[in-house]
Protein backbone atom coordinates (compact mmCIF):
# COMPACT_ATOMS: atom_id res chain seq x y z
CA UNK A 1 0.00 0.00 0.00
CA UNK A 2 1.22 3.84 -0.04
CA UNK A 3 0.81 6.64 1.83
CA UNK A 4 0.89 9.87 0.07
CA UNK A 5 2.17 12.85 2.03
CA UNK A 6 0.16 15.37 0.80
CA UNK A 7 -3.83 16.44 0.32
CA UNK A 8 -7.29 14.65 -0.03
CA UNK A 9 -5.66 11.09 0.67
CA UNK A 10 -7.96 8.69 1.87
CA UNK A 11 -7.72 4.70 2.86
CA UNK A 12 -10.31 2.67 4.04
CA UNK A 13 -8.88 0.94 6.79
CA UNK A 14 -11.97 -0.30 8.93
CA UNK A 15 -13.03 -3.54 7.94
CA UNK A 16 -16.61 -3.62 6.78
CA UNK A 17 -19.61 -6.01 6.99
CA UNK A 18 -21.19 -7.10 3.72
CA UNK A 19 -23.96 -5.52 3.07
CA UNK A 20 -25.75 -4.44 -0.21
CA UNK A 21 -25.36 -1.43 -2.11
CA UNK A 22 -28.23 0.06 -1.86
CA UNK A 23 -27.95 4.08 -1.93
CA UNK A 24 -26.14 3.70 -4.74
CA UNK A 25 -27.75 4.95 -8.20
CA UNK A 26 -27.29 2.81 -11.48
CA UNK A 27 -27.70 5.42 -14.36
CA UNK A 28 -27.93 3.80 -17.79
CA UNK A 29 -29.30 4.20 -21.07
CA UNK A 30 -30.69 0.68 -21.62
CA UNK A 31 -32.50 -1.43 -19.37
CA UNK A 32 -29.87 -4.28 -19.98
CA UNK A 33 -26.65 -3.20 -17.95
CA UNK A 34 -25.00 -5.25 -20.32
CA UNK A 35 -22.01 -4.92 -16.99
CA UNK A 36 -18.62 -7.13 -17.93
CA UNK A 37 -20.03 -8.57 -21.09
CA UNK A 38 -17.89 -7.94 -24.22
CA UNK A 39 -18.72 -5.80 -27.29
CA UNK A 40 -20.06 -8.06 -30.71
CA UNK A 41 -19.03 -7.02 -33.56
CA UNK A 42 -20.53 -3.49 -35.26
CA UNK A 43 -22.04 -2.66 -31.46
CA UNK A 44 -21.21 0.27 -29.14
CA UNK A 45 -19.37 -1.63 -26.16
CA UNK A 46 -20.86 -0.67 -22.65
CA UNK A 47 -18.70 -0.01 -20.08
CA UNK A 48 -19.91 0.02 -16.59
CA UNK A 49 -18.24 2.50 -14.10
CA UNK A 50 -18.00 2.60 -10.54
CA UNK A 51 -17.47 6.17 -9.29
CA UNK A 52 -18.47 8.98 -7.10
CA UNK A 53 -20.43 12.18 -8.78
CA UNK A 54 -18.90 15.41 -7.61
CA UNK A 55 -22.19 16.65 -6.53
CA UNK A 56 -24.91 15.01 -5.26
CA UNK A 57 -27.54 17.47 -6.96
CA UNK A 58 -26.01 16.09 -10.20
CA UNK A 59 -25.25 12.53 -10.69
CA UNK A 60 -23.69 11.13 -13.43
CA UNK A 61 -25.39 9.84 -16.62
CA UNK A 62 -25.03 8.99 -20.15
CA UNK A 63 -26.47 12.92 -20.89
CA UNK A 64 -23.57 14.40 -18.56
CA UNK A 65 -21.98 16.85 -20.85
CA UNK A 66 -18.50 15.34 -20.07
CA UNK A 67 -19.64 11.68 -20.76
CA UNK A 68 -21.89 12.51 -23.15
CA UNK A 69 -19.27 13.33 -25.04
CA UNK A 70 -17.13 10.98 -24.12
CA UNK A 71 -19.31 7.99 -25.80
CA UNK A 72 -19.99 10.53 -28.61
CA UNK A 73 -15.99 10.52 -29.03
CA UNK A 74 -15.00 7.35 -28.67
CA UNK A 75 -18.37 5.16 -29.34
CA UNK A 76 -18.97 4.06 -26.20
CA UNK A 77 -22.01 3.87 -23.80
CA UNK A 78 -21.52 3.91 -19.88
CA UNK A 79 -23.64 2.39 -17.08
CA UNK A 80 -22.87 4.07 -13.90
CA UNK A 81 -22.82 2.88 -10.48
CA UNK A 82 -23.02 6.22 -8.34
CA UNK A 83 -23.59 8.42 -5.48
CA UNK A 84 -21.96 11.18 -3.47
CA UNK A 85 -18.45 10.97 -2.17
CA UNK A 86 -18.90 9.82 0.98
CA UNK A 87 -21.55 7.10 0.12
CA UNK A 88 -19.18 5.27 -2.73
CA UNK A 89 -15.84 5.32 -0.25
CA UNK A 90 -18.24 3.29 2.05
CA UNK A 91 -19.44 1.22 -0.82
CA UNK A 92 -15.70 0.62 -2.40
CA UNK A 93 -15.01 -2.06 0.31
CA UNK A 94 -18.58 -3.60 0.40
CA UNK A 95 -18.47 -3.84 -3.62
CA UNK A 96 -14.84 -5.64 -3.43
CA UNK A 97 -16.03 -7.99 -0.92
CA UNK A 98 -18.66 -8.71 -3.65
CA UNK A 99 -16.49 -10.04 -6.34
CA UNK A 100 -19.26 -8.30 -8.23
CA UNK A 101 -16.86 -5.77 -9.62
CA UNK A 102 -18.17 -3.40 -12.47
CA UNK A 103 -15.65 -2.71 -15.34
CA UNK A 104 -13.87 0.24 -14.38
CA UNK A 105 -13.94 1.19 -10.49
CA UNK A 106 -12.72 4.89 -9.43
CA UNK A 107 -11.13 5.60 -6.05
CA UNK A 108 -8.07 6.24 -3.99
CA UNK A 109 -5.15 5.01 -5.31
CA UNK A 110 -4.35 3.44 -2.34
CA UNK A 111 -7.41 1.41 -2.49
CA UNK A 112 -6.96 0.32 -6.18
CA UNK A 113 -3.51 -0.87 -5.11
CA UNK A 114 -4.64 -2.60 -2.22
CA UNK A 115 -7.45 -4.53 -3.82
CA UNK A 116 -5.19 -4.90 -7.41
CA UNK A 117 -2.92 -7.33 -5.51
CA UNK A 118 -5.76 -9.10 -4.24
CA UNK A 119 -6.50 -10.03 -7.52
CA UNK A 120 -9.60 -7.18 -8.31
CA UNK A 121 -7.74 -5.23 -11.03
CA UNK A 122 -5.31 -5.83 -13.47
CA UNK A 123 -2.23 -4.76 -14.17
CA UNK A 124 -1.80 -2.27 -16.66
CA UNK A 125 1.96 -2.04 -17.41
CA UNK A 126 1.73 -4.33 -20.67
CA UNK A 127 -1.47 -2.53 -21.56
CA UNK A 128 -0.07 1.22 -21.60
CA UNK A 129 3.12 0.12 -22.82
CA UNK A 130 1.20 -1.23 -26.16
CA UNK A 131 -1.70 1.05 -26.84
CA UNK A 132 -1.78 4.11 -24.24
CA UNK A 133 0.86 6.68 -25.27
CA UNK A 134 -0.49 9.21 -23.72
CA UNK A 135 -0.40 7.27 -20.39
CA UNK A 136 3.13 6.35 -20.78
CA UNK A 137 4.15 10.26 -21.81
CA UNK A 138 2.44 11.51 -18.61
CA UNK A 139 2.33 9.08 -16.05
CA UNK A 140 5.43 6.29 -17.12
CA UNK A 141 7.78 8.39 -18.41
CA UNK A 142 7.53 10.90 -15.16
CA UNK A 143 9.63 9.14 -12.58
CA UNK A 144 7.86 11.14 -9.85
CA UNK A 145 3.95 10.43 -10.76
CA UNK A 146 5.12 6.75 -11.26
CA UNK A 147 6.99 6.57 -8.02
CA UNK A 148 3.67 7.93 -6.44
CA UNK A 149 1.41 5.77 -8.17
CA UNK A 150 3.25 2.26 -8.73
CA UNK A 151 1.69 -0.69 -6.32
CA UNK A 152 4.32 -2.34 -3.50
CA UNK A 153 4.88 -5.46 -6.30
CA UNK A 154 6.04 -3.18 -8.94
CA UNK A 155 2.56 -2.77 -10.70
CA UNK A 156 0.29 -0.22 -12.35
CA UNK A 157 -2.86 -0.69 -11.33
CA UNK A 158 -4.28 2.79 -10.86
CA UNK A 159 -4.27 5.35 -13.46
CA UNK A 160 -3.85 8.82 -11.39
CA UNK A 161 -5.51 12.33 -11.23
CA UNK A 162 -2.38 14.64 -12.34
CA UNK A 163 -2.61 17.88 -10.56
CA UNK A 164 -1.68 21.37 -12.12
CA UNK A 165 -1.19 23.64 -9.40
CA UNK A 166 1.95 22.78 -6.64
CA UNK A 167 0.73 25.35 -4.74
CA UNK A 168 -1.06 24.73 -1.59
CA UNK A 169 -0.54 26.98 1.62
CA UNK A 170 1.76 29.93 2.26
CA UNK A 171 2.27 33.05 4.87
CA UNK A 172 0.34 35.86 3.57
CA UNK A 173 0.98 39.46 5.04
CA UNK A 174 -1.84 42.89 4.32
CA UNK A 175 0.63 44.46 2.52
CA UNK A 176 -1.22 47.88 3.05
CA UNK A 177 -0.39 47.77 6.64
CA UNK A 178 3.42 47.08 5.64
CA UNK A 179 2.78 50.71 2.91
CA UNK A 180 1.73 52.29 6.22
CA UNK A 181 4.60 51.67 8.30
CA UNK A 182 7.00 51.77 5.99
CA UNK A 183 8.06 47.51 6.24
CA UNK A 184 9.26 45.75 3.53
CA UNK A 185 7.62 42.07 3.05
CA UNK A 186 9.60 39.70 5.82
CA UNK A 187 12.18 37.10 4.64
CA UNK A 188 13.52 35.86 7.74
CA UNK A 189 12.16 34.96 11.17
CA UNK A 190 13.55 38.13 12.78
CA UNK A 191 11.78 40.20 9.10
CA UNK A 192 8.58 38.13 10.80
CA UNK A 193 9.01 39.12 14.40
CA UNK A 194 9.85 42.61 14.01
CA UNK A 195 6.68 43.35 11.38
CA UNK A 196 4.81 40.94 13.70
CA UNK A 197 6.15 43.43 16.69
CA UNK A 198 5.20 47.05 14.59
CA UNK A 199 1.84 45.39 13.83
CA UNK A 200 0.98 45.16 17.85
CA UNK A 201 2.49 48.37 18.80
CA UNK A 202 1.92 51.22 15.61
CA UNK A 203 -1.65 50.89 14.96
CA UNK A 204 -1.22 48.81 12.14
CA UNK A 205 -4.74 49.34 11.17
CA UNK A 206 -4.59 52.94 10.97
CA UNK A 207 -7.89 53.03 13.27
CA UNK A 208 -6.45 55.05 16.16
CA UNK A 209 -6.00 52.53 18.81
CA UNK A 210 -2.36 51.04 18.90
CA UNK A 211 -3.85 47.81 20.98
CA UNK A 212 -6.82 46.17 18.80
CA UNK A 213 -4.46 44.47 16.43
CA UNK A 214 -4.18 40.70 16.03
CA UNK A 215 -0.81 40.56 14.28
CA UNK A 216 -0.80 36.69 13.24
CA UNK A 217 -3.93 34.70 13.10
CA UNK A 218 -5.22 31.53 11.66
CA UNK A 219 -7.69 28.65 11.85
CA UNK A 220 -7.10 26.42 14.72
CA UNK A 221 -8.43 22.40 14.90
CA UNK A 222 -7.99 19.13 14.24
CA UNK A 223 -6.96 19.69 11.10
CA UNK A 224 -6.06 22.91 10.67
CA UNK A 225 -2.60 23.40 12.15
CA UNK A 226 -1.17 26.26 9.86
CA UNK A 227 1.13 27.66 12.43
CA UNK A 228 3.42 24.86 11.98
CA UNK A 229 4.31 25.82 8.88
CA UNK A 230 6.84 28.40 10.50
CA UNK A 231 8.43 25.28 10.58
CA UNK A 232 9.92 25.78 6.80
CA UNK A 233 12.42 28.22 8.08
CA UNK A 234 14.04 25.42 9.71
CA UNK A 235 13.77 23.02 7.02
CA UNK A 236 11.94 20.39 8.18
CA UNK A 237 7.65 20.09 8.19
CA UNK A 238 5.89 19.21 11.52
CA UNK A 239 2.49 18.36 9.97
CA UNK A 240 0.87 15.07 10.45
CA UNK A 241 0.87 14.64 6.72
CA UNK A 242 5.09 14.77 6.29
CA UNK A 243 6.77 14.35 9.56
CA UNK A 244 9.26 11.75 7.70
CA UNK A 245 11.91 13.47 6.21
CA UNK A 246 14.85 11.98 4.38
CA UNK A 247 18.06 13.88 4.78
CA UNK A 248 21.82 12.13 3.99
CA UNK A 249 19.18 9.23 3.15
CA UNK A 250 18.79 8.57 6.57
CA UNK A 251 14.96 9.18 7.66
CA UNK A 252 14.01 11.59 10.89
CA UNK A 253 11.01 11.86 12.43
CA UNK A 254 10.77 16.18 12.56
CA UNK A 255 9.28 16.50 15.72
CA UNK A 256 11.95 15.17 17.99
CA UNK A 257 14.52 16.84 15.49
CA UNK A 258 16.54 19.49 17.82
CA UNK A 259 15.28 21.85 14.87
CA UNK A 260 11.61 21.43 16.23
CA UNK A 261 12.68 22.66 19.54
CA UNK A 262 14.28 25.83 17.84
CA UNK A 263 10.96 26.16 15.74
CA UNK A 264 8.69 25.95 19.21
CA UNK A 265 11.19 28.36 21.12
CA UNK A 266 10.75 31.12 18.57
CA UNK A 267 6.90 30.48 18.65
CA UNK A 268 6.79 30.44 22.40
CA UNK A 269 8.12 34.07 22.22
CA UNK A 270 5.65 34.84 19.73
CA UNK A 271 2.84 33.80 21.42
CA UNK A 272 4.03 35.10 25.27
CA UNK A 273 4.57 38.62 23.56
CA UNK A 274 1.20 38.43 21.58
CA UNK A 275 2.31 38.24 18.12
CA UNK A 276 0.40 35.29 17.92
CA UNK A 277 -3.66 35.42 18.48
CA UNK A 278 -4.51 34.15 21.74
CA UNK A 279 -6.85 31.70 19.94
CA UNK A 280 -4.93 30.27 17.35
CA UNK A 281 -5.88 26.84 18.83
CA UNK A 282 -9.56 26.47 18.36
CA UNK A 283 -10.43 29.59 15.80
CA UNK A 284 -12.70 28.30 13.02
CA UNK A 285 -13.34 29.34 9.76
CA UNK A 286 -16.16 32.03 10.45
CA UNK A 287 -14.76 33.41 13.03
CA UNK A 288 -11.27 34.12 11.48
CA UNK A 289 -12.81 35.49 8.46
CA UNK A 290 -15.18 37.65 10.83
CA UNK A 291 -11.38 38.92 12.49
CA UNK A 292 -9.98 39.26 9.07
CA UNK A 293 -13.21 41.81 7.87
CA UNK A 294 -13.01 43.67 10.67
CA UNK A 295 -9.75 44.96 10.25
CA UNK A 296 -7.91 43.28 13.21
CA UNK A 297 -5.97 40.58 11.01
CA UNK A 298 -2.06 41.49 10.06
CA UNK A 299 -0.47 38.11 8.75
CA UNK A 300 -1.71 34.68 8.65
CA UNK A 301 -0.63 31.33 6.77
CA UNK A 302 -3.35 29.32 4.51
CA UNK A 303 -4.43 28.26 1.29
CA UNK A 304 -2.70 30.63 -1.06
CA UNK A 305 -5.35 30.66 -3.47
CA UNK A 306 -8.46 30.72 -1.09
CA UNK A 307 -6.54 34.06 1.54
CA UNK A 308 -5.59 35.64 -2.05
CA UNK A 309 -9.61 35.78 -2.84
CA UNK A 310 -10.45 37.53 -0.08
CA UNK A 311 -9.04 40.78 -1.28
CA UNK A 312 -11.96 40.72 -4.24
CA UNK A 313 -14.53 39.69 -1.41
CA UNK A 314 -17.04 42.87 -0.69
CA UNK A 315 -16.59 42.70 2.49
CA UNK A 316 -13.23 43.76 1.94
CA UNK A 317 -14.16 46.51 -0.22
CA UNK A 318 -15.29 47.73 2.81
CA UNK A 319 -12.04 48.08 4.39
CA UNK A 320 -9.92 51.11 2.71
CA UNK A 321 -6.75 49.39 1.31
CA UNK A 322 -7.08 46.00 2.11
CA UNK A 323 -4.59 43.56 0.24
CA UNK A 324 -3.48 40.28 1.38
CA UNK A 325 0.10 39.62 -0.16
CA UNK A 326 1.69 36.21 -0.17
CA UNK A 327 4.87 36.36 0.70
CA UNK A 328 7.62 33.19 0.13
CA UNK A 329 8.38 31.07 2.58
CA UNK A 330 10.33 32.15 5.66
CA UNK A 331 14.57 31.61 6.28
CA UNK A 332 16.49 31.67 9.29
CA UNK A 333 19.08 33.75 7.27
CA UNK A 334 19.21 36.53 4.89
CA UNK A 335 20.44 34.60 1.52
CA UNK A 336 19.26 31.19 2.10
CA UNK A 337 16.70 29.71 -0.34
CA UNK A 338 12.91 29.95 0.38
CA UNK A 339 11.29 26.51 -0.30
CA UNK A 340 8.20 24.93 1.77
CA UNK A 341 7.74 21.53 2.27
CA UNK A 342 3.81 22.44 1.63
CA UNK A 343 2.53 21.71 -1.78
CA UNK A 344 0.43 19.51 -3.97
CA UNK A 345 1.67 16.15 -4.91
CA UNK A 346 1.94 15.33 -9.00
CA UNK A 347 -0.34 12.65 -8.61
CA UNK A 348 -4.20 13.60 -6.82
CA UNK A 349 -5.15 10.67 -5.11
CA UNK A 350 -7.84 10.00 -7.00
CA UNK A 351 -7.13 7.43 -10.27
CA UNK A 352 -9.45 4.68 -11.68
CA UNK A 353 -8.80 1.13 -12.58
CA UNK A 354 -9.57 -1.99 -14.93
CA UNK A 355 -11.65 -4.88 -12.66
CA UNK A 356 -10.61 -8.24 -13.14
CA UNK A 357 -14.21 -8.76 -14.80
CA UNK A 358 -13.76 -6.34 -17.66
CA UNK A 359 -14.12 -8.23 -20.65
CA UNK A 360 -13.56 -5.07 -22.71
CA UNK A 361 -9.94 -3.87 -21.61
CA UNK A 362 -8.95 -3.02 -25.11
CA UNK A 363 -12.01 -0.44 -25.20
CA UNK A 364 -11.66 0.65 -21.54
CA UNK A 365 -7.73 1.24 -22.38
CA UNK A 366 -8.47 3.47 -25.65
CA UNK A 367 -10.82 5.34 -22.77
CA UNK A 368 -7.99 5.68 -20.32
CA UNK A 369 -5.49 7.03 -22.91
CA UNK A 370 -8.17 9.49 -24.56
CA UNK A 371 -8.57 11.05 -20.77
CA UNK A 372 -4.84 11.52 -20.58
CA UNK A 373 -4.83 13.29 -24.22
CA UNK A 374 -4.85 17.02 -24.78
CA UNK A 375 -8.25 16.45 -26.19
CA UNK A 376 -9.34 14.77 -23.21
CA UNK A 377 -7.23 17.17 -21.15
CA UNK A 378 -9.26 19.75 -22.01
CA UNK A 379 -12.54 17.73 -22.11
CA UNK A 380 -12.40 17.03 -18.37
CA UNK A 381 -11.09 20.23 -17.31
CA UNK A 382 -13.62 22.88 -19.79
CA UNK A 383 -16.37 20.58 -21.27
CA UNK A 384 -17.52 21.17 -24.76
CA UNK A 385 -16.55 23.92 -26.88
CA UNK A 386 -19.43 26.26 -27.28
CA UNK A 387 -21.35 25.13 -24.34
CA UNK A 388 -19.43 25.32 -21.06
CA UNK A 389 -16.00 27.13 -22.84
CA UNK A 390 -15.25 29.18 -25.95
CA UNK A 391 -11.56 30.32 -27.47
CA UNK A 392 -10.94 33.72 -26.97
CA UNK A 393 -9.50 36.02 -29.49
CA UNK A 394 -5.97 35.43 -28.29
CA UNK A 395 -6.54 31.26 -27.94
CA UNK A 396 -6.99 31.40 -24.41
CA UNK A 397 -10.17 28.74 -23.33
CA UNK A 398 -12.41 30.81 -21.15
CA UNK A 399 -15.95 29.59 -19.88
CA UNK A 400 -19.30 30.33 -20.94
CA UNK A 401 -21.94 32.55 -18.61
CA UNK A 402 -23.33 29.65 -18.71
CA UNK A 403 -20.22 28.56 -15.66
CA UNK A 404 -19.17 31.60 -14.47
CA UNK A 405 -22.80 33.69 -13.99
CA UNK A 406 -24.20 29.99 -12.74
CA UNK A 407 -26.18 31.38 -9.42
CA UNK A 408 -24.10 28.33 -7.26
CA UNK A 409 -21.05 29.41 -8.27
CA UNK A 410 -18.52 27.89 -11.77
CA UNK A 411 -17.31 25.41 -9.38
CA UNK A 412 -20.23 23.64 -8.71
CA UNK A 413 -21.18 24.28 -12.53
CA UNK A 414 -18.20 22.44 -13.58
CA UNK A 415 -19.04 19.30 -11.64
CA UNK A 416 -22.73 19.51 -12.62
CA UNK A 417 -21.52 19.13 -16.21
CA UNK A 418 -18.76 16.25 -15.50
CA UNK A 419 -15.74 17.92 -15.48
CA UNK A 420 -13.16 17.88 -12.53
CA UNK A 421 -14.46 13.95 -12.26
CA UNK A 422 -12.79 11.96 -9.40
CA UNK A 423 -11.08 9.84 -12.05
CA UNK A 424 -7.29 9.78 -13.93
CA UNK A 425 -7.07 12.71 -15.90
CA UNK A 426 -4.46 15.58 -16.28
CA UNK A 427 -6.01 18.88 -14.71
CA UNK A 428 -5.03 22.27 -16.64
CA UNK A 429 -3.20 25.20 -15.32
CA UNK A 430 -5.75 27.07 -17.63
CA UNK A 431 -8.58 25.76 -15.91
CA UNK A 432 -7.11 27.56 -12.57
CA UNK A 433 -6.37 30.51 -14.43
CA UNK A 434 -9.88 30.89 -15.74
CA UNK A 435 -11.57 30.37 -12.57
CA UNK A 436 -9.20 33.03 -10.80
CA UNK A 437 -11.46 35.87 -9.71
CA UNK A 438 -8.83 38.14 -10.89
CA UNK A 439 -5.66 38.72 -12.58
CA UNK A 440 -3.96 39.45 -8.97
CA UNK A 441 -5.51 36.12 -7.12
CA UNK A 442 -3.76 34.35 -10.65
CA UNK A 443 -0.34 36.03 -9.78
CA UNK A 444 -0.43 35.19 -6.14
CA UNK A 445 -1.72 31.64 -6.37
CA UNK A 446 1.51 30.83 -9.01
CA UNK A 447 3.67 32.87 -7.51
CA UNK A 448 5.70 29.96 -5.65
CA UNK A 449 6.12 27.72 -9.01
CA UNK A 450 7.06 30.74 -11.08
CA UNK A 451 9.89 31.56 -8.60
CA UNK A 452 10.14 27.52 -7.46
CA UNK A 453 9.51 28.17 -3.93
CA UNK A 454 9.12 24.19 -3.51
CA UNK A 455 11.20 21.88 -1.94
CA UNK A 456 11.82 18.45 -3.47
CA UNK A 457 8.67 16.68 -2.42
CA UNK A 458 8.90 13.90 0.15
CA UNK A 459 8.82 9.45 -0.61
CA UNK A 460 5.96 8.05 -1.03
CA UNK A 461 6.63 5.22 1.68
CA UNK A 462 5.66 1.79 -0.10
CA UNK A 463 4.77 -0.93 2.83
CA UNK A 464 3.20 -4.46 3.05
CA UNK A 465 -0.37 -4.61 4.11
CA UNK A 466 0.67 -5.69 7.39
CA UNK A 467 3.32 -3.12 7.48
CA UNK A 468 1.11 -0.54 7.03
CA UNK A 469 -2.04 -1.73 9.30
CA UNK A 470 1.13 -1.39 12.05
CA UNK A 471 2.39 2.19 11.38
CA UNK A 472 -1.46 3.48 11.15
CA UNK A 473 -1.75 2.04 14.49
CA UNK A 474 1.74 2.90 16.02
CA UNK A 475 1.14 6.39 14.21
CA UNK A 476 -2.24 7.37 15.44
CA UNK A 477 -0.87 7.30 19.33
CA UNK A 478 2.24 8.83 18.44
CA UNK A 479 0.78 11.60 16.80
CA UNK A 480 -2.20 12.51 19.00
CA UNK A 481 0.81 12.77 21.61
CA UNK A 482 2.95 14.79 19.56
CA UNK A 483 -0.08 17.47 18.77
CA UNK A 484 -0.73 18.14 22.08
CA UNK A 485 2.17 18.78 23.10
CA UNK A 486 3.54 20.96 20.42
CA UNK A 487 0.66 23.09 21.15
CA UNK A 488 1.80 22.79 24.92
CA UNK A 489 5.11 23.79 24.30
CA UNK A 490 4.05 26.96 22.30
CA UNK A 491 1.49 28.28 24.25
CA UNK A 492 4.00 27.26 27.51
CA UNK A 493 1.47 24.96 29.29
CA UNK A 494 4.91 23.31 29.28
CA UNK A 495 8.15 24.25 29.43
CA UNK A 496 10.53 23.46 26.85
CA UNK A 497 13.20 22.36 29.30
CA UNK A 498 10.92 19.02 29.33
CA UNK A 499 11.45 18.48 25.20
CA UNK A 500 14.15 15.86 26.63
CA UNK A 501 11.53 14.49 28.54
CA UNK A 502 9.09 14.57 25.36
CA UNK A 503 11.13 12.79 23.42
CA UNK A 504 11.91 10.07 25.10
CA UNK A 505 7.87 9.42 25.76
CA UNK A 506 7.88 9.48 22.12
CA UNK A 507 10.66 7.33 21.58
CA UNK A 508 8.66 4.66 24.35
CA UNK A 509 5.85 4.33 21.92
CA UNK A 510 7.22 1.70 19.86
CA UNK A 511 8.89 4.31 17.96
CA UNK A 512 11.90 1.57 17.17
CA UNK A 513 9.27 -0.61 15.63
CA UNK A 514 7.52 3.02 13.91
CA UNK A 515 11.37 3.46 12.63
CA UNK A 516 11.89 -0.03 11.11
CA UNK A 517 8.95 0.16 9.24
CA UNK A 518 9.45 2.94 7.76
CA UNK A 519 13.11 2.19 6.61
CA UNK A 520 11.66 -0.99 5.32
CA UNK A 521 9.09 1.51 3.41
CA UNK A 522 11.61 3.95 2.34
CA UNK A 523 14.03 1.11 1.02
CA UNK A 524 11.06 -0.28 -0.91
CA UNK A 525 10.38 3.30 -2.45
CA UNK A 526 13.82 3.45 -3.71
CA UNK A 527 13.98 -0.25 -5.14
CA UNK A 528 10.84 0.70 -7.14
CA UNK A 529 12.02 4.58 -8.13
CA UNK A 530 15.37 2.53 -9.90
Amino acid sequence: MEMTSKWIVFSIVTALTMTSLSGCSSNSDTADSGANAPASDGKRPKLSVFIASRTSDALYTNETLVWKELGKRLNIDFEFITGDIKTMRTKLPVMIASGQYPDIVSGGIADINKYGQSGAFIPLNDPIAKSAPNIKKHLMDDPEAKIQTVSFDGNIYAIPMLSAVRTSEGPLVRKDWLDRLGLPMPETMDDWYNMLKAFKEKDANGNGNPNDEIPFSSVGGQDDKYYLNFADAWGIDLNTDNRWKVENDKLIFTPIDPRAKEYLATMNKWYNEGLIDKEFLSRQEQDFKAAIFSNKVGATNHWIGFLAEFNDLPEAKKVPGFHFEVAKPPVLHKGDKAATRRQQLITVPWAWGISANNKNVEATMKLFDYVYSDEGQILLNFGVEGDSYAKGADGALVYTDKIMKNPDGPRKALWRIGTQALIGFRQDVRYEKALCSSPDVCRQLFSYMDNKLFADPAPTFKYTDADFEEYNKITTQINTYVDSMLSKFIIGQEPLSKFDEYVAKVKSMNYDKLESIQKRAYDKYKELKK
